[in-house]
């Protein structure tokens, strides 16, 4: 007879999301309820019933009723971590540890808690962001939706793959505090294995397990890292003696590794903190700038599209006073923007403006290639000017008001059905993706819009009006469209038999500046949009 699946009775008590300063020392404490500890991030060292293991951002901690807690983080990075603890009993294909024996009974020392690597850390952080915005309130609507949404927590932490204790992680993982410890000297990476009691393939592939990286790129890593905290330094060491002091004896070598890694050469990286830099690029790279603490000495400007005097949009216009604006809708030649005298050029290939040999001779200018998204562009630009901390900082701030606003607009994304996201452009009629673009990424991703079943494409299709037309969703977003275009649009009799135009779900907002590709563009665009659909002003969501 088939086997039947015993039925869930899982109830969440409470969810609460915790932040540490690095360094911190979390003194000791016992679960009374089942939990489970998202970590999202922080390194450094946790004791589950005496017994330590490393912690590591995105992962989580399946914990049994009795379970004794402590816990240290290393001074680089703060701790951000979600406990959720429930009570009840269910299927056990869930990740559950038994309950851990009271002291001073059989089997004090506990059994082992499992671990467990997060699958899709930003939906599980959407869930988490949803369920504690629902806490606030006490109705029963709100209730039973947080229910269903801890529920679908549940789901998913059941598929994700266990990490549990075994000899050849506990291995691999004394390799990796080998590799901290002695960076500095000449290691051979091909003896890692063996000093694991592993094949090379089989380390390669728990070490890129525990780490995210190879073997190789996590020893480079680590001694990038050490020779830019020395660069720092006043009065630091010659180049050579740096090289030396985090395990290469060649300083060229070295030198060559550095800008490969970090975008600059060690002597334009330690003069950062005092580059006058300038950016020549289609994306508004000097919003990313600005969230790492550096004002450009020239950035590019759209005239045509925004209606300021500097061609800036408004949001930026303020922090941007005293940069020069570089016309982006035309070719900007090397000269002009060398007079101004930059130690840094930031340079991107785009329409009318190649990254041809003029610019690639140029000592100071650095050519960057597209990223998939603004926070790859974000976390690029920090490690090339040394400021990883404040990237990190910008990207958790604007994840935050993510998480706040996608709760405020919850109701309009529910009214709203299966979207469709659309512009209108003289000769085109562009249907957007379900992925792929800063704008449906936000709009479908972060703050939680449905698109239409049928849209499976990325970015955006061209000459898609046929298509809109046969899918006739229940609603449509028109952004950054041509006025008389859409004037035109209007008049079509297909367009106004569409179910939404003719149920009052055509949404045309002001979107001129809505331009989720940099942090305070994303920021704009997102209260924007809460103002524009839930009339919401801005900042009054409550950020997490």
């Amino acid at each position: 007879m088939p086997s039947v699946m015993k039925r869930s009775s899982y109830t969440l008590v409470s969810l609460k999301r915790h932040q540490a300063e690095a360094g911190s020392l979390i003194p000791p404490f016992r679960l009374l309820r089942h939990a489970l500890i998202f970590l999202f991030d922080g390194f450094g060292r946790i004791e589950l019933n005496g017994q330590p293991s490393p912690l590591q951002p995105e992962s989580c901690w399946a914990l049994a009723p009795g379970t004794w807690i402590k816990a240290e983080l290393r001074a680089e990075r703060p701790l951000d971590a979600y406990v959720l603890e429930f009570d009840g009993s269910g299927p056990s294909a869930l990740p559950l540890a038994e309950e851990q024996p009271l002291p001073g009974t059989a089997g004090e020392a506990g059994l082992p808690a499992r671990c467990i690597r997060i699958a899709g850390p930003s939906s599980v952080l959407t869930l988490l962001g949803g369920m504690l915005e629902l806490g606030r309130s006490r109705t029963p609507s709100a209730f039973f939706r947080r229910q269903a949404l801890f529920y679908e927590l549940l789901h998913r932490v059941s598929l994700m793959p266990g990490e549990e204790e075994n000899g050849a992680q506990e291995a691999v993982r004394r390799t990796i505090r080998y590799l901290e410890t002695h960076y500095m000297e000449p290691i051979q990476v091909g003896e890692l294995p063996r000093m694991a009691s592993l094949t090379p393939s089989a380390y390669c592939r728990s070490f890129k397990k525990a780490t995210g990286q190879s073997p190789t790129a996590y020893l480079t890593e680590l001694r990038m890292r050490q020779a830019k905290e020395l660069l720092r330094q006043p009065g630091r060491p010659t180049l050579r003696d740096i090289a030396a002091s985090v395990g290469y004896a060649d300083e060229l070598y070295f030198s060559r590794l550095f800008k490969k890694t970090s975008g600059l050469s060690p002597s334009a990286f330690a003069g950062r903190n005092a580059a006058r830099v300038a950016v020549v690029s289609h994306l508004f790279l000097q919003d990313h700038l600005l969230a790492l603490g550096v004002k450009p000495v020239a950035a590019p400007a759209f005239p045509s599209v925004y209606r300021t005097s500097s061609g800036f949009p408004n949001y930026l216009q303020p922090q941007l006073e005293g940069t020069k604006p570089l016309n982006a809708e035309t070719s900007i030649r090397p000269d002009d923007v060398q007079r101004l005298s930059p130690d840094l050029i930031i340079k991107m290939d785009f329409g009318g403006n190649p990254t041809d040999g003029p610019w690639r001779g140029l000592p100071n200018t650095v050519c960057m290639d597209g990223f998939g998204g603004w926070q790859a562009y974000l976390e690029a630009l920090g490690g090339m000017l040394g400021r990883e901390a404040e990237a990190e900082a910008a990207a958790a701030r604007v994840h935050g008001i993510e998480l706040a606003y996608r709760g405020q607009l919850a109701a309009a994304a529910e009214a709203a059905g299966e979207l469709a996201i659309v512009r209108v452009l003289p000769g085109d009629f562009r249907l957007f993706g379900a992925d792929g673009h800063a704008f449906s990424d936000l709009f479908y991703g972060a703050l939680g819009f449905r698109p239409h079943g049928r849209i499976r494409h990325g970015f955006y299709r061209s000459h898609a009006f046929e298509e809109l037309l046969r899918m006739d969703p229940d609603s449509i977003l028109v952004v950054w469209s041509d006025a008389r275009e859409l004037s035109r649009l209007r008049s079509h009799p297909a367009w106004r038999e569409l179910r939404a135009v003719r149920e009052g779900r055509l949404h045309v907002p002001d979107s001129r500046e809505w331009d989720p590709w940099g942090p305070s563009g994303r920021e704009f665009t997102i209260y924007d949009c809460a103002r524009y659909f839930a009339g919401s002003p801005r900042g009054s969501a409550r950020v997490f």
